[in-house]
């Protein structure tokens, strides 16, 4: 199974939760207990169960751990256990993905080398577990063009081994500050680490998802009552429908600026890019009264036109906007990481009419590895082309 896949986050998103709904959609228990036999880990016992949460069925996991068990590990631990393994290729560097990605967060969070983050709940045998029959599973489904509904940030705190949190968790926001988020709605932690590191190891998208025709539906369960709302992750699997991916309707909003010093678009460009602007252009025009200025013209969701135009007018001299609907053609495209000898890139390959696909490198990645000293910018782009062609 491949094409599509949206993740309807309506109650929040964990790993146990993910696991339970891609098995809800795959049917592969046996093929997910064949491939965790790789996993060098012993003392855990997985269960998957029907069950229902505010009236609706679907498939809850639980990752039984049995005698005593090392709590929490640190990064280069896991990933040395992760390649010591026998996994599937491809699941084996999604899961180490995942783990390199939450350990960013981390160390950024907390202001420590990445090494030595120590991941206290995320570092147990359950949660392993967790990551990596996400991973498994999104593989077996073909590893899918993903997309993301907005996420339900929760209230109130979460425990952690550094005492009382707030959520979500500070890791969490990190990972997924820009998803688009409803601060507030829901009560606890609705969106977990473990959770957020799945949505950015399957390169989700936050976009609005093309049409699509459904071929089926899964539903993982949580583990605990949410008031109001069933607690369970919906995942739809669909196949594009035929255009669908090269059009979509988004807004276009212009400002004419004519007494505002240049110095500030760039805060003006990245408050707006912050606030889901797709694109933001300055062009240069004469104002009324001969002066010379500049029209700002932004590419916006037409969800997002309230906090974008927020951004512009806290920042800006603009005293008012236009905008209007447009129609846009796109290619398709994809996002996929590679791993370098340089380090890990991202690269958005996009098909061409005839077919064939062009590679583009993450800018901000490559920029990250030039500003290391270890390469030129030729030196990635020709490597992150080798690596590719492979």
């Amino acid at each position: 199974m491949s094409g599509l896949l949206y993740f309807d986050c309506f109650s929040g998103i964990a790993g146990d939760m993910t696991t339970a709904a891609l098995l809800s959609l795959s049917g592969a228990t046996m093929a997910l207990r064949r491939a965790l036999k790789g996993l060098p880990l012993s003392g855990y016992r997985i269960k998957v169960e029907q069950g229902s949460s505010g009236g609706v069925t679907g498939t809850r996991v639980d990752v039984n751990v049995s005698g005593r068990q090392a709590h929490g590990r640190h990064l280069p631990d896991i990933v040395a256990l992760l390649r010591a393994s026998s996994l599937p290729g491809e699941t084996r560097m999604r899961a180490i993905s995942c783990f390199e990605r939450l350990g960013e967060a981390e160390a950024k969070v907390h202001g420590i080398p990445v090494d030595k983050v120590h991941f206290h709940e995320v570092g147990a045998v359950d949660a392993i577990v967790d990551i990596v029959s996400g991973c498994f599973l999104f593989e077996h489904l073909g590893a899918p063009k993903a997309f993301c509904s907005p996420l339900p940030g929760g209230s109130g705190v979460a425990w952690s081994e550094h005492g009382k949190i707030p959520v979500p968790a500070p890791a969490t926001l990190e990972l997924l500050g820009d998803a688009p988020w409803r601060f507030g709605e829901g009560e606890g932690e609705l969106v977990t680490p473990t959770g957020a590191a799945l949505l950015r190891a399957f390169d989700v998208s936050f976009g609005r998802p093309p049409g699509m025709t459904v071929r089926g539906v899964g539903i993982g369960l949580g583990h605990r009552e949410i008031p109001g709302r069933p607690n369970l992750l919906r995942v739809v699997a669909g196949d594009p429908v035929p255009a669908a991916l090269g059009r979509d309707r988004v807004l276009e909003v212009e400002a004419n600026i004519d007494d505002m010093s240049p110095q500030r678009f760039e805060l003006l460009i990245e408050r707006a890019l912050a606030a889901g602007a797709l694109d933001v252009a300055i062009l240069p025009a004469t104002m009324k009264k001969n002066r010379p200025g500049w029209v700002l013209r932004l590419l916006c969701p037409e969800e997002r036109l309230e906090i974008v135009s927020s951004a512009v007018f806290s920042v800006s001299t603009a005293i008012g906007l236009r905008f209007h609907a447009c129609d846009r053609m796109k290619l398709d495209r994809v996002g996929r990481t590679l791993e370098t000898r340089y380090g890990r890139v991202r690269v958005k390959e996009a098909t061409l009419p005839d077919g064939s696909v062009r590679p583009v490198p993450e800018y901000d990645d490559v920029k990250r590895i030039v500003r290391s000293g270890v390469a030129t910018f030729d030196e990635v782009a020709l490597e992150v082309a080798k690596t590719w062609r492979r």
